[in-house]
């Protein structure tokens, strides 16, 4: 993955906030993913009284590329509208990361993860360190 594409990733996850549904939730939580093909999909959460049923950014950012044929991922940025200070990162939940993992274990291929916050930082970590003791097991 180039440089240009990380900053554009990272550009799109941040447009996505704004995207959030309904228009008033006080949280945005938004994604977008870099798929083999080089294409990039965002998205942000999908909010439902329930809270169960509530999609999520990460979640979205899946399906709208699985949408598209697009099921190997290989980055994929988050960002937040969460009041962080710097040096805070808002990471995936732990459903996003199961989602997330399931995906890198079917294509076989690394899925870096990019954090980025309002101060204009970022952090990259791949699936295998956020998930240590991951299910299923990594492939042998």
């Amino acid at each position: 993955m180039t440089s240009e594409q990380k900053q554009q990733l990272i550009q799109e996850a941040m447009k996505a906030r704004q995207n959030c549904y309904p228009k008033d939730s006080t949280t945005s939580f938004a994604a977008a993913v870099l798929t083999e093909s080089g294409a990039i999909y965002s998205a942000a959460n999908y909010a439902s009284y329930t809270g169960s049923l509530t999609l999520h950014g990460e979640q979205s950012a899946l399906a709208h590329a699985a949408a598209h044929g697009e099921g190997v991922i290989l980055a994929m940025a988050t960002a937040s509208t969460e009041e962080l200070t710097p040096g805070e990162f808002t990471a995936p939940c732990h459903m996003c990361k199961q989602l997330l993992w399931e995906s890198r274990l079917r294509s076989e291929v690394p899925l870096l993860i990019i954090l980025a916050n309002n101060h204009g930082e970022t952090k990259e970590v791949y699936i295998d360190e956020l998930i240590p003791l991951p299910w299923p097991a990594k492939k042998k």
